[in-house]
């Protein structure tokens, strides 16, 4: 027998009600879970602090309560598609509010027999301040160098087009003198343990897997809730 046209509306408003509220409760227990995960996570990651000394290119403040070391290789497919699709919203939402210092470590692997050529160039832009500008080409175009015989073609055309003086930077590739950053930056990996790209090292705690926006900010979230007042993005630089 069919229910009155009142009963079918109170159990059609019953209904919402039980999923609507089904879903918020499994999204509050999602994002516990997830913030409990993250710091768990950190508690058993392998202590391995940066050596201090000025190694790396770091974007953000000083004073920001976390900072993450990303070791990268520029021939690495993971290590563009972060820096391509993650890294935006993290420099946007985490790192220019003062809530993240960012180093960026450079960490060419062996086997990626091009990667040297664009980290070499990348410590070149250095000199003239425009790190940054630079890998941020060498990442979103990396197919337009990363399978070519002569690399140093296509991202000289990345030198010119962030408006590096190219004398200066020809002089520093021909010379190599820009290499001991890289070397230094790889010697640390090797000292820490990295064999993988991109590496992320939490406040000291090496992470296990590759990371993303959401569990970065998972992470930042556990180790220092939003509350304090927040310090001014830092210029570019290495320190």
């Amino acid at each position: 027998m069919a229910l009155p046209r009142q009963m079918r509306v109170f159990y059609f408003a019953l209904g919402l009600i039980l999923v609507v509220g089904g879903v918020l409760i499994a999204r509050q227990v999602s994002q516990g879970g997830q913030a409990a995960s993250v710091g768990e996570t950190l508690q058993v990651a392998p202590l391995t602090p940066i050596a201090p000394g000025a190694l790396g290119h770091v974007l953000g403040s000083d004073s920001a309560p976390v900072e993450i070391v990303e070791f990268a290789d520029f021939e690495c497919p993971a290590c563009a598609r972060f820096a391509i699709l993650q890294f935006p919203y993290v420099y946007e939402r985490l790192i220019a509010t003062g809530r993240v210092r960012w180093r960026f470590m450079d960490f060419p692997l062996q086997g990626h027999t091009n990667s040297p050529t664009a980290h070499l160039a990348a410590a070149c832009a250095d000199e003239q301040g425009k790190y940054f500008q630079m890998i941020d080409l060498i990442f979103n175009r990396q197919n337009d160098w990363a399978f070519e015989s002569r690399p140093g073609r296509p991202i000289r055309d990345f030198a010119r087009g962030i408006g590096l003086d190219l004398g200066r930077y020809d002089s520093c590739m021909e010379t190599r003198r820009a290499q001991p950053m890289v070397d230094a930056d790889y010697a640390e990996g090797e000292r820490l343990g990295v064999n993988a790209t991109p590496t992320f090292i939490v406040n000291g705690r090496m992470w296990p897997t590759v990371l993303d926006y959401d569990q970065i900010k998972a992470i930042v979230d556990s180790l220092a809730p939003v509350g304090g007042a927040p310090g001014a993005a830092a210029a570019p630089g290495r320190r």
